[in-house]
Parts: structure tokens; C-alpha cells; sequence
């Protein structure tokens, strides 16, 4: 079976939801905590609490009405119907906030598609909010990801699956060496370069159903030997 598996920011949805969410609502402050992720000096986790801590109280009105702002990719439509018509499960990854990225979805119309994402807590006093993070998707040995997209991939394909990823920045340069066929466009690009992980660019989802398509018609979508070892070599070595 061939598995497809998507990030969501700047991804699925036209733009960094989390990043712009905490600028809006956080200002210079999330720009700050950003720049000492970039640099290596705290993980994501750290960064999604401080930036969490950060934004104080909020109505979660104004929130919600914030994520109603962006936009999925305008192909993305028309991709999950041809992955429907052809078998290929799709499941969305994330490193943000699972409230966006749920209310985003079923706004959209897609909220049947499985997801995973860190988790947001919501503690009210009145009528105002503060948030929180959970990570109850991170990895015991791994102190960068909140949600680790490495164990999603290799839990749910089987040996004989062919993964497809799909992706653009940070959190994905770990699970793409475990994917068969990887789209990347923006940072993700490089890391697969210095990685040498084969790749193909894309701009947008017309741009992957396209190439799906030409890859399927030609039997090319098959197992990259390095990606199917990568991901046997996870559970032998549990």
C-alpha cells in the first residue's frame, strides 16, 4: 500500500499558522524564542511552552477567529480526491497546535483526516484563556520534535508500504529519511541535499498530484531501499 504522509504549516495550509499565530498574539517577544530555536540553544518543546506562556490571557474566540484566516493549499483538494480514487491513506503531521489544525481541517471540510499534533490545553477563568502545551506524541530519546513524525511514519507503514512525505521545513528533516518518495520545497530542500536524500520540489499540491500521477504511470512509485532500512532498523533496535 502506498501511505502519504503531510506536514501541515506551510504545508497543507498556505502559511505558518503557529508562528504567525504567536507573533499576532505575542509579538517581538515569540520572535525571540523563535530565534533561540533557529540557533539551537532550546528545543521545540521549549519553544512551544515559552511561546504558550508568552501569549498570557486570550479569548479563545479571538483565536479561533485567527485560525479561520488561512487558507489550505489550493490543490490540496483535488490531491486528497486522487489519493481517495487511488487507496493512498493520507495522514497529517504536525509540530503545531492540534486546535488549528483541527478547526482549520473540519472548516475545510476534511475533518476525517486522521492527524497528529501537540496538544493544546485551555484553562479559563471567565471569559478569558491561557494555553498550554502537551506532548504526548514525543520520543523518550529524542529532545528536538514535540511531535515526533519519525514514529507516526514507522508505526503505521508497514514493511511492504510505500511512504510518500510531504514537507517544507525543520520538523520534517527526520521522518523524510524514512519516506520512500519525498516532496520538499523552502529549508526542507537543503537538509535533503546535505542528507543526500533524493527529492523532488514542488510549489504547490498541483504540483505532487502531477508528478504522482507521471510516477504511478510509470510503476515509480516503489520502496527506496535506505527508507525501508531506516525504518526496520527502528524497531530492531527497541
Amino acid at each position: 500500500m502506498v501511505r502519504v504522509y503531510c506536514d501541515f504549516d506551510g504545508t497543507v495550509v498556505t502559511g505558518d499558522v503557529g508562528n504567525a499565530l504567536f507573533r499576532t498574539f505575542v509579538g517581538v517577544r515569540a520572535v525571540a524564542i523563535v530565534e533561540e530555536y533557529l540557533k539551537g540553544m532550546i528545543n521545540a518543546r521549549e519553544c512551544l511552552r515559552r511561546e504558550c506562556e508568552a501569549v498570557g490571557t486570550v479569548s479563545r474566540d479571538d483565536l479561533e477567529a485567527f485560525a479561520d484566516g488561512f487558507a489550505l493549499d489550493a490543490g490540496f483538494p483535488a490531491f486528497v480526491s486522487f489519493c481517495r480514487a487511488h487507496e493512498m491513506p493520507i495522514v497529517i503531521l504536525s509540530d503545531g497546535l492540534d486546535f488549528y489544525v483541527k478547526r482549520i481541517l473540519e472548516r475545510h471540510g476534511f475533518g476525517s483526516i486522521p492527524f497528529f499534533a501537540n496538544k493544546t490545553v485551555f484553562s479559563t477563568d471567565a471569559e478569558l484563556t491561557t494555553l498550554s502545551a502537551e506532548f504526548p506524541y514525543r520520543d523518550e530519546h529524542c529532545e528536538q520534535c514535540g511531535n515526533c513524525k519519525r514514529n507516526h511514519v514507522a508505526v503505521q507503514s508497514a514493511d511492504d508500504d510505500v511512504v510518500i512525505y510531504i514537507g517544507d521545513g525543520m520538523s520534517d528533516r527526520c521522518p523524510v529519511r524514512y519516506a520512500d518518495v519525498v516532496f520538499a520545497k523552502n529549508d526542507l530542500i537543503k537538509n535533503c541535499q546535505e542528507s543526500n536524500i533524493s527529492y523532488f520540489e514542488y510549489h504547490d499540491f498541483v504540483d505532487v498530484r502531477k508528478r504522482l500521477e507521471r510516477l504511478r504511470g510509470r510503476k515509480l512509485v516503489k520502496p527506496r531501499r535506505e527508507a525501508a532500512m531506516a525504518r526496520r532498523a527502528l524497531f530492531i533496535a527497541e
